[in-house]
């Protein structure tokens, strides 16, 4: 009990910081693989690049090229003259919570999220390369063609409702994403021969990326979260060290201190032995001496059984049966012998 609350920092700090390491490894990780994929212009020699690889595929690559759909593109669900090869529509609940501190901070919740997408290319003149599973991809560029917030209308009981609970509803918003067809953007994963067509879909040797953004623009981002995420284990890892060192001098001071009391217990013990061995009848018989020790009298009476057999010093170190009739001893008491 002495060390919980440096025990709870303690362990909260260390779950920051491993999520924190592991994220760092993620986003190195992540960099170096991208770092070393190749980049390939989209044109009549990239199948026969592909084609002379292990697999017939390129574990890792990067292309350019315009988002072209395969047939009838789709349209927006919200804002119709807007068309794509992706959408994503995602219903928001802004919501005013109250925290331990007392305060309301706004926060919001995703109520509900739909995406709907088809076969899409990325085309340069007359060679395209088809993109499948769009949605995994971890980075996935869109324009935002709908946003819309409308606030709730509250009534005085949903204000005292709310004020009990510590939970108020703000409003709803909601938005619309689409990837647009024309849109030229940078494609990175696993580039495929597929019977005579050419494909990129998600790798194994890194995720996949569908970005507005350059090879070395997406680098520098993770470049930029790698630093950011390490001054973080900067942090996290010199509050740990402090708090164990709390917990270090804690412990050091409560040993150094059981270490006192020890002393100070063993010497009083000395003591009162001293003081006992000058006050003791000197000359004793065979009947007056501890049936352990032989040295010393029998002070001690063991109960239930009655037997006084044992010296002061003898009978802490027998707990559990008499040495005389082996009796369970239940107690023990000074014995008053004139």
């Amino acid at each position: 009990m002495d060390f919980v609350h440096e025990s709870v920092a303690l362990g909260v700090d260390l779950l920051i910081l491993g999520l924190c390491v592991r994220e760092y490894v993620n986003l190195k990780r992540t960099a170096v693989v991208l770092k070393s994929a190749p980049q390939y212009n989209i044109d009549a020699e990239l199948k026969t690049i592909v084609e002379k690889q292990r697999d017939k595929k390129i574990p890792y690559a990067v292309i350019r090229g315009t988002v072209t759909p395969i047939g009838v593109p789709l349209r927006s669900a919200l804002v119709p003259s807007v068309s794509g090869v992706l959408q994503v529509v995602k219903l928001n609940e802004h919501r005013i919570t109250r925290g331990f501190a007392g305060f309301w901070t706004e926060h919001h919740k995703l109520i509900h999220e739909s995406a709907n997408d088809m076969p899409f290319e990325l085309r340069n003149q007359d060679y395209a390369v088809e993109i499948v599973d769009a949605l995994s991809a971890a980075v996935l560029d869109t324009d935002v063609v709908y946003d819309n917030y409308e606030p709730s209308s509250l009534s005085f009981f949903d204000h005292v409702f709310g004020f009990f609970t510590g939970v108020r509803q703000k409003g709803l918003q909601t938005t619309e994403q689409v990837l647009r067809d024309g849109s030229f953007i940078t494609a990175i994963g696993e580039l495929e021969v597929d019977g005579q067509s050419l494909r990129m879909q998600p790798s194994k040797t890194g995720p996949l990326f569908l970005t507005t953004a350059t090879k070395s623009t997406l680098i520098k981002r993770f470049e930029d979260a790698k630093s950011s995420l390490l001054f973080k284990i900067v942090v996290c890892s010199t509050v740990s060290v402090i708090i164990m060192g709390l917990i270090a001098r804690k412990l050091y001071r409560k040993k150094k201190q059981l270490r006192e009391e020890a002393k100070i217990r063993n010497r009083l013990d000395t003591e009162r032995r001293e003081r006992r061995a000058r006050n003791r009848p000197h000359v004793l018989s065979q009947d007056q001496l501890c049936v352990v020790c032989s040295t010393n009298p029998k002070e001690i009476i063991l109960l239930p059984c009655g037997h006084v057999c044992l010296c002061e010093d003898c009978a802490t170190k027998i707990e559990v049966t008499c040495p005389v009739c082996r009796a369970k001893i239940e107690s023990k008491a000074a014995a008053f012998i004139a």
